[in-house]
């Protein structure tokens, strides 16, 4: 296959690929994980949304390395609602069934509306739910302002047009600008799915048998780090609890 990146776009569109590829992955395990529960396939809805998840994450990924921005938040946008009303749903009723599910919160599936505020985000700090809410917040008010024609839309259109900055002619900082968003939407995903699978998943999954984290790109997450700083209580990590904080810290990123 011939690569025909601009040059000065290659780095911009391989930490994309980074982004994605490390979403999909730690997804594949929260799910590989959370499977291990026998009553997984008949009441979580991870299940059913999982291929969603990867549909839209890996589409993010090739409508950004075509230009098509626009297309991409809306992707985005669907992933962040999806999976915050994914975890409200399984808080407060995980085990009934799916059918059950979706006659019990028929309203709140089909509602545009979504709200962090009624999840209960035990992993994180007090202040690191509000900051967690306000950025989520954020990022799905703008992303939803591509999913229908508005006057803001239009006239963010034309400037691009102006400028010369259409599909295949976008920007260095475009792409940062975009890999920035990417990163934001996939990662609060990440962060609402493990509030809503079962803390022992996620505790088997972050720390490995020597105590260590999982390697993964999301670690550079402060949210992601406050989850797996919940577990440093684990017998695993008493012996190289200083370094493993020391890493932590020095990772985060965003």
């Amino acid at each position: 296959m011939i690569d025909d990146t601009p040059p000065h776009l290659k780095e911009g569109f391989e930490e994309l690929g980074v982004i994605v590829d490390s979403y999909l992955r730690v997804l594949m395990l929260i799910g590989f994980s959370t499977r291990r529960d026998p009553a997984f396939t008949g009441t979580h809805l991870l299940l059913p949304l999982f291929q969603d998840l990867v549909e839209s994450a890996t589409a993010v990924r090739y409508l950004c390395r075509e230009g098509m921005k626009s297309a991409a938040k809306r992707e985005l946008r669907f992933l962040v609602e999806a999976s915050i009303k994914m975890c409200f749903v399984q808080q407060q009723s995980y085990h009934t069934t799916h059918h059950e599910k979706l006659n019990e919160f028929e309203k709140v599936l089909t509602s545009p509306r979504v709200s962090l505020r009624d999840i209960d985000l035990y992993f994180l700090s007090d202040q690191s739910k509000t900051n967690f809410i306000e950025e989520a917040g954020r990022l799905y008010g703008k992303t939803s302002s591509f999913v229908h024609w508005t006057g803001h839309q239009i006239q963010r259109r034309i400037l691009e047009i102006n400028e010369g900055r259409t599909v295949g002619k976008e920007t260095v900082d475009d792409v940062k600008e975009n890999n920035v968003l990417v990163r934001q939407a996939l990662a609060i995903s990440l962060v609402t799915i493990c509030h809503a699978v079962p803390p022992s998943a996620i505790g088997d999954l972050f720390v490995g048998e020597d105590g260590s984290t999982l390697e993964s790109y999301y670690f550079g997450s402060r949210f992601m780090a406050e989850i797996d700083q919940y577990f440093d209580y684990k017998h695993e990590r008493q012996a190289q609890l200083e370094q493993i904080k020391g890493k932590r810290t020095r990772r985060i990123q965003f």
